[in-house]
């Protein structure tokens, strides 16, 4: 069966962010379709081996069963030409870079933002990034760029330090007149304090260089930034 335009778009949406919900599937590729299309389309893929279910993504505080999350299946590596290897679980932190993403594409629907550039898992050496997003704000009449983390309180303190020393080094080396703020998207306020506590033990020069957000308030704290 031959694939639609629509049906590369999904499959490479998926390689990009190497997992995806179903939600984030609908919400970026058939925002205005009925719920039923992107359902059969996801089904359809499935089965013809271009993606694979990991699982379904944990839902609300107390778990449960979410929304199926899609990796790439054997025909949609070879589509693609990736050379990973399927994922055996769900990862909570390529959920979180989409849901970044896709709220980004939300307010940039809502006319509060537009894109100029973006890219997933960006070489910004010697570190890489989850996320990179360049954005005008038409009501502001400016412009920004950021390189976003998607930090789920994983990654002990002395990890984080390096991190950023690596984005020193990168700040440093770069040879462009502005460095993008580097942006660390958290979902538990708990963390934020943890990681607004390390940033003040930053030289002040670094200092300048790092915000953390919470997940809820990214869009409105970017626009301030």
């Amino acid at each position: 069966m031959q694939l639609t335009t629509r049906d590369i778009e999904v499959v490479r949406l998926v390689e990009q962010f190497s997992q995806l919900a179903s939600t984030h599937i609908s919400e970026l590729v058939f925002a205005d379709r009925s719920h039923s299309v992107p359902d059969r389309v996801l089904s359809r893929l499935v089965r013809l081996g271009y993606l694979a279910r990991v699982g379904r993504r944990s839902s609300g505080d107390q778990g449960g069963a979410g929304a199926y999350v899609y990796q790439l299946g054997r025909y949609g590596r070879v589509l693609v030409g990736a050379e990973s290897r399927p994922a055996p679980n769900v990862s909570n932190h390529a959920l979180l870079i989409a849901d970044t993403y896709v709220s980004l594409r939300q307010a940039e629907r809502a006319g509060v933002l537009s894109f100029k550039e973006w890219a997933v898992e960006v070489s910004v050496p010697p570190v890489r990034a989850d996320l990179f997003v360049s954005l005008d704000f038409p009501g502001q009449q400016r412009s920004g760029s950021y390189f976003l983390e998607a930090d789920l309180g994983s990654e002990r303190p002395q990890r984080i330090t390096e991190k950023l020393n690596g984005y020193w080094q990168a700040a440093l080396a770069s040879e462009e007149e502005f460095f993008p703020y580097v942006v660390f998207v958290v979902v538990h306020p708990g963390r934020r304090t943890e990681l607004e506590r390390l940033f003040r033990r930053l030289p002040e020069e670094r200092r300048e260089m790092v915000r953390v957000f919470m997940f809820s308030e990214l869009v409105p704290a970017l626009m301030r930034l």
